[in-house]
């Protein structure tokens, strides 16, 4: 024999006919089992109605949201509708009231006003602004420069005009003059030079009290040279001036006399008048009699007489201090 069939007769010898496993454990494992599954399915069976309401709650609850939030969704693609038919609708009420403007009488010119002029008659500057009623409002009123201008070219005495709307289909020319500050002497006849030295063609039979006469010019340009130095001169100076006359000698074109109004007379140069005239009332008021007072060279004083006194006055410079 084997010693694996010894052992195993010796086996058998100690067990006898006992049985290897015990049925009571073997069947209490199996209750155990049985009891340990009939519970699971007893929690399934409890687990699987809560999972299914849970799920129906959710579906619920998002059938809800969504009816809740479709009135708004609809107000708010209503709104938008509303938005793009106003703005369609608007888009087209102004292209028909433009077109309708354009169309209508208020499009064109109907009435113009003039302020500011004084020595102009206003139906003269409209005259010479060649602006026309019945035409195109905006047409002419893109082209008021050219018109301002032309009224200015025409019409010497106007220094500015701006032209401006006024009401609905109006316009308003606002105008700024030249002033008339001196009159020219041809014979008997005088006409008025403005601040700028044009003289116009105006015939005036006696002077103005108060403005200085120009006598002697021959040449527009010595005028105006005149009146950009004369302009400067102060107010209480100018007063004083009653005529200039140009004196112009082989040595110096620029000479002018100025006949004073308190019978004094001052030679002096056009370019000079300015800074030599600020010394005017200081030698006037050292003079003893009315004389002469020569500002051509330095400044000087003598009686008509044409005989140097004491009391004459050197250069400014020195005597003046």
């Amino acid at each position: 024999m084997t010693p694996w069939q010894k052992e195993n007769l010796e086996y058998l010898k100690t067990q006898g006919d006992k049985p290897v496993w015990n049925p009571s454990v073997v069947s209490n494992e199996k209750e155990e089992q049985e009891e340990a599954s009939v519970e699971e399915e007893e929690t399934e069976t409890e687990e699987t109605p809560s999972d299914e309401s849970e799920t129906e709650e959710k579906q619920k609850k998002t059938y809800e949201s969504f009816a809740d939030r479709l009135p708004k969704i609809k107000k708010v693609r209503n709104k938008r509708l509303f938005r793009r038919l106003t703005l369609i609708v608007s888009v087209f009420l102004i292209a028909i009231l433009i077109v309708l403007y354009f169309v209508s009488p208020l499009s064109k010119l109907g009435r113009i006003g003039v302020t500011g002029s004084e020595a102009v008659d206003s139906q003269k500057i409209i005259a010479q602004s060649k602006l026309e009623k019945g035409k195109s409002l905006w047409e002419q009123f893109g082209d008021r420069k050219i018109y301002e201008e032309k009224i200015k070219r025409q019409i010497p005495r106007v220094k500015k005009a701006t032209i401006s709307l006024s009401g609905i289909n109006s316009f308003n020319i606002k105008i700024e003059e030249y002033k008339v500050v001196a009159l020219e002497a041809a014979d008997s006849i005088f006409h008025p030079i403005l601040e700028n030295g044009k003289i116009l063609p105006e015939e005036m039979s006696a002077p103005v009290s108060g403005m200085p006469v120009f006598r002697n010019f021959k040449d527009q340009s010595i005028i105006k040279n005149l009146m950009n130095s004369y302009n400067k001169l102060p107010e209480d100076i100018k007063q004083n001036i009653s005529e200039i006359r140009y004196a112009p000698s082989n040595a110096n074109k620029e000479l002018i006399n100025l006949h004073m109004k308190d019978a004094n007379e001052v030679i002096v140069n056009i370019s000079q008048l300015e800074e030599k005239m600020a010394y005017y009332s200081k030698v006037a008021s050292q003079m003893e009699k009315p004389g002469i007072i020569d500002m051509e060279v330095g400044i000087f004083s003598y009686p008509f007489n044409n005989e140097e006194t004491e009391e004459s006055v050197e250069e400014s410079s020195q005597a003046l201090e």
